[in-house]
């Protein structure tokens, strides 16, 4: 009796990175894990050979020269296994039978590429198919950068179809492209195909289809982050059915991270494909972001007993990470934490070195991101609003992502500069200060009147009750159509109401046109030269303005401190500007003190007399004149827009604090001491937050800070999840700052970032 072959000669020759072979990796008594039990007719086991640190990487040698020769634009060929014979478990037939007729193509193979914005990969996943397979079909969502463009340079079919979904997109290829081979590949744009993976594809292609009992194949993947390869992780192996005989697979009706549903059996294949997406960090944890977004709906779905058409049976890998997903990890206290320490120390992370370290602490985020996002769903569903909760979305990410700027629209309303427009010169000639007039006891203790009536949003009932200070009110907007109508419903105590647009898409200007607010359009550059704009060039009805942003609302007792400090054009302080402090709102109550309230801006300012410049990812005040404290509070509903748009938010801001530190020159020891023993709590504030971008552990420590010295515990559990998020903010600034320093240093275009979106 002959002994009996493995079905999988060589499948962990890659996966398993102790042993030589499938046959050499070994459990208990010698006996291979991977192979079928012994007899006694099989002989004596052989002896196990452990592959040493220097033997795995030479396996790995002519993937890394493949990729080296991707990267320079060259071509690597390797010819090793062009005669090693593949085993696919033919079905045997009778003496005689004819073999079934091939195709006339060179490969017998077909690729599908979705895409959307992807010019900065496409061309390496093009440039492994497009010389071999009988034709590669670019599924373009409508992009709006040169990927279409380089689909057709590169010899690609290019279709558009504008986005459906990630499953419903490659299901709509597979039904509706001419496809004639008998084999499929579907190819995301970040992925390659290395030289062997493209010879065992072409042996099994040529091969006579119906004497192929498996009618799909798995493929390892080996994941690259910043450039470096990351082997541990648990991101490798890791096997996804791309390569499948053509009718006999489809995606099931997922939202994200969605698997193949085969007709047949399945194999896992020997060689790897390579994945690296090479838009930047920020482009990475604005994908997680809306994956996350996704991930929650699906599981919200799951637990409400939605029926989908999902996938019975997946690769044993694969269905243990879903059920641990679905299963487990909700039940899990601190998410992110845990996945953290699985993947940095249970699955050796920390030998990847400092790349694994910055991919196990960004993907432990995108646990949180989902238990904090299925909360806010939850709350949905509360308010009576199941159909939003758990609607699928309509773009999935076929939207722009990371540093694009807003097309520029054009006015909706003539602007002429205003008369008293001056150019921001250090040399103008300064208004003459009004008098000071004495602010008395009773004034401030109104000021500081603790009412909670008074601290709610200003609405148009208030008008009759509350004074009506000389102040235009200018909302600064991008896209802001869930928040424009609140906002200028709480500037109703002014009569003199503008709206500075950024040129929104979603109906923003509109809206504010309808409730009686004089609009205005300007393409966005910086918040610094934003609100400077605003200053020059809006014709305002009154010397003082409140520049305040769509998401933050006047408080009845704000206005009445403004009325207050504020008479006949001058302000009783003898100030050109005043900080206001804001009340953080998030989860249906004010974080007062994981927020770290007062934290001050400068809202009120009198235009003749102070100016903006930009500074991290915002702006800072650059007044002619003495600066005022307001007491009173406006309320800031940062996540009023959800928290995808919140973290994406923060993403484009890491990026620019990230940017914005690596441009910091020195500063001499004497004035950053005396920065740090200033009177002005915003210039310590400053000075502080400077010297701690190099703090080691910074997102920790800022962590500890809010909870422990600010008292952020007080707060609950909105307390604890904003401490969170501003941690991982703080995470996502240090790691792009590392890696923007690594690539300066380098001289590669890492470190350099160069255009940024409205946020």
């Amino acid at each position: 009796m002959p002994r009996r072959r493995h079905p999988q000669p060589g499948a962990h020759r890659l996966a398993c990175r102790h042993h030589r072979s499938a046959g050499n990796c070994r459990g208990r008594a010698g006996r291979s894990r991977h192979a079928p039990r012994r007899t006694a007719r099989d002989g004596p086991p052989r002896q196990a050979h452990h592959r040493s640190e220097d033997q795995q990487e030479r396996a790995l040698r002519p993937v890394l020269r493949y990729r080296r020769g991707q990267a320079s634009g060259g071509t690597y060929v390797n010819t090793a296994l062009a005669n090693t014979p593949i085993v696919t478990g033919e079905t045997p037939r009778p003496a005689g039978t004819p073999d079934p007729p091939r195709r006339s193509g060179p490969s017998n193979i077909e690729v599908l590429i979705p895409t959307f914005n992807e010019e900065l990969n496409l061309p390496f996943a093009l440039r492994s198919v497009v010389s071999w397979a009988d034709a590669v079909y670019v599924v373009d969502s409508e992009s709006t950068d040169r990927t279409q463009e380089i689909a057709r340079r590169m010899g690609a079919k290019l279709v558009v179809q504008p986005w459906l979904g990630y499953a419903k997109q490659k299901n709509w290829a597979l039904e509706n492209l001419p496809l004639k081979a008998d084999w499929i590949f579907i190819l995301d744009a970040d992925e390659s195909i290395t030289p062997e993976l493209r010879d065992e594809l072409i042996e099994i292609a040529q091969r006579p289809v119906a004497g192929i009992v498996e009618s799909g194949f798995y493929v390892n993947r080996l994941t690259y982050f910043m450039g470096k390869p990351i082997r541990h992780c648990g991101f490798f192996p890791s096997y996804n059915l791309r390569f499948f005989k053509r009718g006999r697979a489809w995606y099931e009706d997922r939202e994200v991270h969605e698997h193949m549903v085969v007709e047949g059996e399945t194999r896992r294949l020997r060689h790897i494909m390579l994945h690296e997406d090479r838009r930047g960090l920020e482009h990475f944890i604005a994908k997680h972001n809306r994956y996350s977004t996704l991930e929650a709906r699906e599981l919200l779905r799951d637990r409400m007993g939605v029926k989908r058409g999902q996938a019975r049976v997946l690769e044993r890998g694969i269905a243990l990470r879903r059920w641990l997903k679905y299963h487990v990890q909700p039940r899990l206290p601190v998410p992110g934490f845990w996945r953290f320490m699985y993947m940095y120390f249970v699955r050796l992370g920390f030998l990847d070195g400092i790349p694994g370290f910055r991919f196990s602490l960004l993907l432990s985020t995108y646990d949180f991101f989902i238990s904090l996002k299925l909360a806010e769903l939850k709350q949905l569903i509360a308010e009576s609003r199941t159909e939003a909760a758990i609607a699928p979305a309509p773009r999935g990410l076929a939207r722009p992502e990371g540093t694009v700027a807003p097309e520029a629209q054009p006015d909706v309303t003539e602007v002429q500069p205003a008369t008293d427009r001056r150019a921001p010169s250090a040399g103008r000639v300064a208004v003459p200060p009004p008098p000071p007039v004495p602010v008395t006891r009773a004034v401030r203790a109104k000021w500081r009147h603790d009412d909670l009536g008074d601290r709610r949003p200003f609405v148009a009932d208030d008008a009759a009750t509350c004074p009506h200070p000389p102040i235009s009110v200018i909302i600064l907007t991008y896209n802001e159509r869930d928040n424009i109508a609140p906002c200028i419903e709480s500037c109703r105590w002014s009569d003199d109401i503008h709206v500075l647009d950024s040129g929104s898409t979603d109906g923003t200007r509109d809206i504010a046109e309808s409730l009686g607010a004089k609009v205005y359009v300007n393409p966005f550059k910086s918040f610094g030269q934003q609100r400077n704009w605003a200053i020059d060039n809006i014709p305002v009805k009154h010397r003082w303005q409140f520049q305040v942003d769509a998401d933050e609302r006047f408080t009845p007792a704000l206005v009445r401190e403004m009325a207050d400090r504020i008479s006949d054009g001058r302000s009783i302080d003898n100030v050109v500007c005043y900080q206001c402090p804001s009340m953080m709102m998030f989860m249906d109550r004010w974080v007062r003190h994981a927020a770290e309230y007062p934290v001050y801006q400068v809202r009120l300012l009198d235009k003749e007399r102070c100016r903006f410049e930009d500074y991290g990812h915002g702006q800072r005040e650059v007044p002619d004149g003495p600066t005022g404290v307001l007491e009173m509070p406006y309320l800031h509903y940062s996540f009023s827009k959800g928290l995808e748009e919140w973290f994406d938010k923060h993403n484009r801001y890491s990026t620019l604090e990230a940017t914005q530190a690596l441009a910091e020159p020195p500063v001499e020891l004497r004035r950053a001491v005396a920065d740090l023993l200033s009177g002005d709590s915003v210039r310590r504030r400053r000075r502080l937050k400077a010297l701690s971008y190099g703090m080691p552990a910074k997102s920790t420590v800022v962590m500890l800070y809010m909870m422990l010295l600010r008292l952020g515990f007080l707060d609950g559990k909105a307390g604890w999840n904003y401490a969170r998020m501003r941690a991982i903010y703080e995470a996502m600034i240090a790691v792009k700052l590392s890696v923007y320093r690594d690539g300066a240093r380098r001289g590669s275009g890492e470190g350099r970032i160069t255009s940024h979106r409205r946020g």
